[in-house]
């Protein structure tokens, strides 16, 4: 894995940052909290690491940076339920984030997953559905999907 510059687009406590410095995984994770959701910035900033507060219906500012990894667990089901945009929205700015060659990770549930297959083939990604470490009868879902390179 080669990742420069990670997201992670529903942080919680920034678990997902930790996990990738506990693998000795050398990349800079941005660690994002929905406005949605409590602020969890103090524990993010408390582990040593960085984040920010942002409404997913928006567009997210990431001049100079793009992204290698995008990992969404459980963003879209959550921004569903606020009814306030689309999965479409957050897929393209997505998109945008991530640079070619990148990769996105979504666990989500499985309301919400031919949603997304469907959008991210619009986009040419190339795409694996996947079970949870729970089976397949889990209510979750691995959606992995790759930017190709055009």
């Amino acid at each position: 894995m080669d990742f420069r510059n990670v997201m992670d687009m529903r942080a919680g406590f920034g678990g997902f940052a930790a996990a990738l410095h506990d693998l000795e995984i050398d990349c800079w994770v941005m660690n994002v909290v929905p406005v949605s959701e409590f602020n969890t910035l103090p524990v993010i900033y408390d582990r040593g690491l960085i984040g920010a507060m942002h409404d997913w219906c928006e567009t997210f500012d990431t001049y100079p940076r793009t992204y290698d990894l995008l990992h969404a667990a459980g963003l879209f089901s959550a921004e569903q339920r606020r009814h306030k945009c689309k999965i479409s929205s957050i897929m393209l700015e997505m998109d945008r984030m991530l640079r070619p060659g990148g990769t996105v990770y979504i666990r989500d549930s499985i309301s919400v997953m031919s949603e997304l297959q469907e959008i991210a083939t619009a986009m040419r990604w190339v795409c694996a559905l996947r079970d949870t470490g729970e089976g397949p009868h889990a209510s979750w879902k691995i959606l992995t999907c790759d930017k190709r390179i055009p």
